[in-house]
């Protein structure tokens, strides 16, 4: 009988020089709960069609959330010593192929266009890569979500295709773009390392 994957533990605290990730908590429910019936925010990050959703509902959903499981890491981002201003995850990790998926979303909108975004992402690259240890880490961009592409292609992303019309929304179809950083991309860089501060989380077992 195949034995149940671990489940990966997030890191307690991951620090850069502008913003610091750390697990959900439950105090900042109503924050995320807003974000969550946020229709702009759905559309951009969300497949499914807006449904504004009860907090009952919703609060249920995210204390599944907290709690760790094999393929999971759902992570809040906040400014470094002050409030949460969005949330980062990494899904589908596989730890025998070594691959993940990540995506992100900067909820708090006077953070918007700031770099915020562009340091979270190099935080949980340096964790899925350093400490995860992944061989591979995706992402993911619906064609009108130019911010979030903007961001993945300039953090050094390869395109490796699209899905084409797989999106419909406003009417008419949109394509998804798909995002990939092999570990030997990731280390070629071209990044001053000082300007975000590599994470010095634990592994995760």
């Amino acid at each position: 009988m195949r034995s149940k994957p671990k489940a990966v533990s997030p890191p307690s605290e991951i620090r850069g020089k502008r913003v610091r990730l750390t697990p959900l908590q439950i105090e900042n429910i109503h924050t995320h709960f807003q974000w969550n019936n946020d229709p702009e925010l759905n559309r951009l990050d969300s497949e499914l069609p807006f449904r504004e959703e009860r907090f009952g509902t919703f609060k249920r959903r995210f204390e599944l959330m907290m709690q760790p499981t094999a393929m999971d890491v759902d992570l809040e981002i906040h400014e470094i010593d002050g409030p949460l201003i969005g949330v980062v995850y990494i899904s589908e990790i596989s730890r025998h192929n070594r691959h993940c998926r990540v995506g992100l979303s900067i909820g708090d909108r006077d953070y918007w266009g700031r770099g915020f975004g562009r340091e979270a992402l190099e935080l949980v690259l340096a964790y899925c890569f350093d400490e995860l240890r992944m061989h591979r880490v995706a992402a993911e961009t619906f064609e009108f979500g130019t911010a979030w592409q903007n961001l993945v292609e300039g953090t050094g992303f390869h395109h490796e295709g699209v899905s084409r019309e797989y999106l419909f929304r406003d009417g008419k179809y949109w394509d998804k773009h798909l995002y990939a950083m092999l570990a030997t991309e990731y280390e070629a860089r071209d990044v001053d390392e000082d300007e975000y501060l590599k994470p010095s989380a634990p592994a995760s077992s």
